[in-house]
């Protein structure tokens, strides 16, 4: 739990992992209240249309091992809230649960949902294989 948890509260560990983040700074550290980093991405709009917002975005951790929040401007009208919480199962596995927060106008929101959503799953899906490979190489060293 601690890698994935460390991977989601540091940012520039998160940008390693996020498959449009192409450049991550920290700006400002407050630390215990948030970090604030500067991010730049790489994204198609309708798959073609190339754009590089650069944004910053604060991360803060809430609750220790339990609930990280995100907050950023993205584009000048778009503002992001994404809350993660940690947990475990009944059978004692790791359980992210992810929720955000979007406020916009309705199209862009939409525009911005779709992207999100694609980025987030793929993050994960990366991120799983980075664990299976950290893994892997445990056992052969």
């Amino acid at each position: 739990m601690e890698i994935v948890y460390n991977a989601l509260l540091d940012f520039k560990k998160f940008g390693d992992i996020h498959p449009f983040m192409t450049e991550v700074k920290i700006v400002h550290e407050n630390l215990p209240e948030y970090v604030e980093y500067c991010i730049v991405e790489e994204v198609y709009f309708l798959g073609f249309i190339k754009n590089r917002p650069r944004y910053n975005a604060k991360v803060m951790e809430l609750e220790k091992n339990k609930h990280i929040r995100y907050t950023s401007q993205v584009k000048k009208n778009i503002y992001l809230v994404i809350d993660l919480n940690f947990s475990e199962n009944k059978n004692g596995s790791l359980m992210i649960t992810e929720n955000f927060e979007i406020t916009s106008n309705k199209l862009m929101g939409r525009v911005f949902v779709g992207i999100l959503k694609k980025a987030h799953l793929k993050f994960f899906e990366n991120l799983k294989q980075f664990l299976h490979n950290s893994v892997e190489e445990l056992h052969t060293k």
